[in-house]
């Protein structure tokens, strides 16, 4: 009785996952001693306890269980199928394809699939030509396009994918061991005997005379332990049939919902959607004979008995394709066959479930039909287990983690750009006329050159911008002449450029060669000719301690540079580079109007001096005479006086019927106990994908350079995970104690290889979560994962105490999961470009700068249209992340009829909305917010998520390029698919015209406050002295009705 008390009395006391861990760390110190560790679960043991444990046994089973000699077999002849099939399809070896491929190609046939429901053949044949490119066929592309042969390539895709995922399982062997292909379906397979009870009950539910039995084998998936709705009730035990080459993929992932209407499938497929797009069964035999195939192995056809929580199911006797879910107040849907009512539409019994987790798959039933005669199969069967022991790098245990250190690159190379030859061509002159409106700037640049050669040459122009940027006009002047260029599809661009040079034309051509490079290529430039080159572009500005940030570049991204003098764009004349000259020898002008939403509190310039006129929320300046450009470039800082203020800004198409919109979020939540960063669990993919390069080795740099940004009271967990999932620490400790201990932790790791299974450690985590504030996840990984929706299932479960962030890496990372997991995890997404290491340490500080921060999740807007008829809103970005205290987010969108929107989303658990409205001074008239407009959605096309589903999302974007051209197009905004071109034609006789730079300039007027006079610093009647900006004794001079300020270094 003493004993029990006690026992009663300890879990009394738990009350908290932290004083479990406690409870559980003593009582296993006390225990172990004496006890023997066991490698393998005693039989006796494997039925009891609860469904957890059940799965937990099942997975220590997998990972160190024998696999029998029947089981063996079968498990190759599985495998013999599906790569059999592939092999006979495609001309490639599956390893030469790629996940990213195979989304790709999804979402080219779903969008295929439209095109063919709309009638647009000649479109949807093209996007299978780009199918046919992405997954090479050794037949050719068939020239006619139904619904069949779609459904077919579909199936494909799945089968790649299948064997694609289960490969990183054998550690991408060329030929893994039978034991390796056995643990990659990550289920448990076991024959029964014939004369066992479980093989009777079988049995008597197959009962059919035409039918002969030869195998039952019992099936048990940790998954479907974890995700099975039994409390539905109503459960039956069901038949599903398949082709055996699909069976890899149906044991290792589960039976999945159909990827497109069912209704367009072919017979091929086991579900002939009566029912709409569900996972259907039956509990005939011989309707199940309709959707099996004969093996082409041994000539067996294999067929599932599936336990499926039907619940409330509704008995209907009508087809109805268009079901995506069963009716309402109901969890499955039964078509009664015309042997129960001779009316009904049913030839058999069809049940069906729309969401995976209503079924269990409890027996795989190998079998033939009368009369079918079976293949003798033998295959070489290897027993060893699949040796992982990936080579210890030396680099691993000694990283090098001093990331704050990684320079730019720019800061090394000299402005100005050269070609491989070393011949120069100066830069005489820059202008700049820069807008900014709140967090938007619009920057028209003019730069003047002078081919100082004997020869007519072509040049080109490398220069950076930042990474939000996007180029919307390109116009050149030359002999006095005014070439505009124009926005066209990059091929056609190229092409005219190419054409127009030989013919001895003039010609300008600019690409968007990267995010942060633009080039622009001067073609036929005559020797002693000058060419002004007017570039405009836009941006988002940054928000940093509550102050607006305006910059522009004083030098070139070099680390484009290379490759982007080499790209021959024409053969026919010299190639001479441009460069600048030494910036005091160079012609400098700023002039900028500035528009912010609330009052202005203060303006400083670090880098140049300048001048300026002010009103409240107004502002021009511009700076003095006589300075240059130099390396630091130009910077401005804006100080508002209530920046946190939600605002939306409204801007009229001055020339027809569009309406342009901006929301600005910069909130401030309060901080409480439980929103800062008590808890982070760093999550380290070492799985097979993060072998190859240098993956697992950024991974690791990353996770040290966290551990140094973390405040040292911070608890701190490390969880190494692939197929299975270590941890540092029982629990999470304190940093202050355990910093070197977890960095060896994280030093030492290696790739262990196998699957990425992110859902084990998520559940794990989940069952003990914290008992105040939240856990912060960190997620350090390629986000290619396995078991993706239960996956995200587990994070929307566990949103209430726990956050995940994303950090992605490698060149061939799955960018789209990346941010998916992040939105339903309630965190942000950052991706690491190896292109770009020196702004990693920022990247760090932003996603440590949120842990610590509350945020606002489930965010979505609801634009206001006040026209019933007006045509719903285009959004950018179409899927919103978390909002974070001093973290600024942009939503743009084209929105008629519209000066009103609500944020919706969820903060601390409690629903959070917001209305934002314009006032009459954010309601404007123009082009400039349409262009932004333009440019967030050609980026969110780009970089975003359109779709919740990677498929949908490539389908997606089939769906919106012609939309994205044309937008590019129409504001002139460049996009990956466009470039601009202007074509001078010139005639035999040389143009001797002047171009008149100063009117040009002028015509780019930026002063809108034109009633306030400058004050110049040389007249002598000056009202005040110029002070340096970074002085204290900085002070300005008012007025009644304006107020003038200089402000020098």
């Amino acid at each position: 009785m003493a004993a029990k008390a006690m026992v009663e009395e300890e879990l009394f006391v738990l009350s908290t996952s932290e004083k479990a861990l406690d409870v559980y760390e003593s009582l296993i110190g006390q225990r172990s001693s004496g006890l023997q560790r066991r490698s393998s679960v005693p039989p006796e043991a494997q039925h009891i306890g609860s469904a957890p444990l059940q799965q937990l046994l099942l997975e220590e089973k997998l990972n160190s269980g024998s696999v029998s000699q029947e089981v063996a077999v079968f498990v190759e002849m599985l495998w013999t199928e599906a790569l059999g099939r592939l092999s006979t399809v495609l001309k490639v070896p599956i390893s030469e394809l790629s996940l990213n491929d195979v989304s790709r190609a999804e979402g080219l046939l779903l969008q295929a699939q439209k095109n063919l429901k709309e009638g647009n053949v000649s479109e949807g044949l093209s996007l299978l030509d780009e199918v046919y490119v992405l997954l090479p066929h050794r037949a050719p592309r068939p020239r006619q396009l139904d619904a069949r042969l779609l459904s077919q390539k579909l199936d494909l895709c799945q089968l790649i994918r299948d064997v694609l995922s289960v490969s990183e399982m054998t550690l991408r062997s060329p030929e893994p061991s039978c034991v390796g292909k056995y643990r990659a379906l990550r289920c448990s397979i076991e024959v029964l005997p014939p004369d066992s009870a479980a093989f009777q009950n079988v049995a008597s539910l197959l009962q059919d005379r035409t039918i002969q039995i030869h195998q039952v084998m019992s099936v048990s998936r940790g998954a479907e332990l974890q995700s099975f709705k039994a409390e539905l009730g109503n459960m039956k035990s069901l038949l599903h049939a398949s082709s055996p080459s699909n069976f890899v993929g149906i044991l290792s992932r589960g039976l999945l919902l159909p990827r497109v209407g069912v209704e367009h499938h072919g017979i091929e497929r086991t579900d002939v959607g009566n029912l709409g797009s569900g996972i259907y069964f039956t509990d005939s035999v011989g309707a199940s004979l309709k959707y099996s195939r004969r093996s082409e192995t041994d000539r067996s056809r294999l067929l599932l008995v599936c336990v499926v929580a039907l619940g409330r199911c509704k008995d209907v006797q009508r087809r109805d394709p268009t079901l995506s879910r069963a009716p309402e107040g109901h969890h499955s849907v039964h078509g009664v066959p015309r042997a129960q009512d001779p009316q009904s539409d049913f030839e058999d019994d069809e049940f069906v479930v729309y969401s995976p987790d209503q079924v269990k798959i409890k027996y795989v039933v190998r079998f033939s039909v009368e009369g079918e005669q079976l293949k003798d199969f033998h295959p070489a069967v290897d027993m060893s287990a699949e040796l992982c022991q990936p080579e210890m790098d030396q680099e691993l245990l000694s990283v090098d983690d001093d990331m704050e250190n990684i320079k730019n690159p720019l800061e090394d190379v000299t402005a100005g750009l050269l070609d491989s030859s070393g011949q120069q061509l100066p830069l005489q002159a820059v202008h700049v006329k820069c807008k900014l409106m709140d967090l938007l700037s619009q920057v028209i640049i003019f730069q003047k050159y002078t081919n100082l050669s004997s020869v007519p040459i072509e040049a080109k122009y490398v220069f950076p911008l930042d990474e939000s940027a996007a180029v919307c006009g390109f116009e050149a002047f030359i002999n006095g002449k005014h070439v505009v260029g124009q926005v066209k599809e990059k091929e056609t661009a190229r092409r005219e450029y190419k054409q127009a040079v030989e013919k001895g034309h003039g010609a300008y051509l600019m690409d968007q060669d990267a995010p942060d490079v633009f080039t622009i290529s001067v073609g036929n430039l005559p020797p002693g000719a000058s060419v002004l080159i007017k570039v405009t572009f836009v941006s988002e500005l940054v928000v940093r301690d509550g102050s607006v940030l305006f910059s522009l570049p004083g030098s070139v991204a070099p680390w484009q540079e290379s490759a982007t003098l080499k790209q021959t764009t024409q053969v026919t004349v010299q190639k001479v580079c441009v460069t600048d000259d030494a910036a005091n020898t160079r012609e400098f002008t700023l002039d900028m109007s500035v528009e912010m939403p609330n009052q202005i509190s203060e303006l400083r310039c670090v880098t140049h001096q300048v001048k300026m006129k002010r009103t409240d929320c107004k502002a021009v300046v511009s700076v003095l005479p006589g300075q240059a450009m130099g390396p630091d470039g130009f910077q401005l800082s804006i100080s508002l006086s209530e920046v946190h203020l939600p605002r939306m800004w409204v801007e009229k198409h001055p020339d027809k019927e569009s309406q342009a919109c901006m929301l600005v979020f910069y909130p401030d939540f309060e901080l409480d106990s439980g929103s800062g960063a008590d808890e982070v669990v760093l999550l380290l993919d070492t799985s097979e994908s993060m072998r190859g390069g240098e993956s697992l080795r950024l991974a690791q740099r990353i996770a040290l350079q966290v551990l140094r940004k973390l405040p040292a009271s911070t608890r701190i967990n490390v969880v190494l995970f692939g197929t299975d999932h270590a941890e540092a620490f029982l629990k999470a400790q304190p940093l202050a104690d355990v910093r070197q201990a977890a960095e060896s932790f994280i030093k030492r790791c290696s790739p262990a290889g196998g699957s990425t299974e992110l859902w084990r450690p998520l559940r794990a985590l989940g069952l003990l979560p914290p008992s105040r504030g939240v856990r912060n996840l960190l997620l350090l990984s390629d986000g290619h994962i396995q078991n993706a929706a239960l996956t995200l299932q587990l994070l929307r479960d566990d949103s209430e105490h726990s956050r995940l962030f994303t950090c992605g890496l490698s060149p061939t990372a799955n960018r789209h999961m990346l941010r998916a997991l992040a939105q339903a995890g309630g965190g942000a997404y950052e991706f690491f470009d190896t292109k770009t290491k020196h702004n990693w340490a920022e990247k760090v500080v932003r996603q440590v700068k949120r842990m610590s921060s509350p945020c606002c999740s489930s965010v979505s807007v609801k634009w206001q249209q006040f026209n019933p008829t007006a045509p719903p809103p285009v959004q950018a970005p179409r899927q919103l992340h978390a909002l974070f205290s001093d973290h600024h987010t942009l939503v743009y969108g084209l929105v008629p009829h519209c000066t009103q929107a609500t944020l919706l989303g969820k903060l601390r658990g409690q629903e959070l909305e917001t209305m934002v409205s314009t006032t009459e001074l954010q309601k404007t008239r123009g082009t400039f917010l349409h262009k932004l407009t333009a440019r967030a959605l050609i980026r969110d096309y780009e970089d975003g998520s359109l779709e919740m589903t990677e498929a949908e999302h490539e389908g997606k974007k089939a769906e919106l390029k012609s939309f994205i051209v044309e937008m590019s197009k129409e504001f002139s905004v460049l996009s990956q698919f466009t470039s601009f071109v202007a074509i001078e034609e010139r005639d035999q006789q040389a143009e001797d015209g002047v171009t008149d730079i100063l009117k040009l300039i002028t015509v780019e007027d930026v002063d809108f406050l034109p009633y306030i006079s400058w004050t110049s610093p040389q007249d002598d009647q000056a009202p005040m002295e110029i002070f340096n900006l970074m002085s204290p004794e900085f002070e300005s001079w008012s007025c009644d009705d304006c107020e003038v300020s200089y402000f020098m270094n």
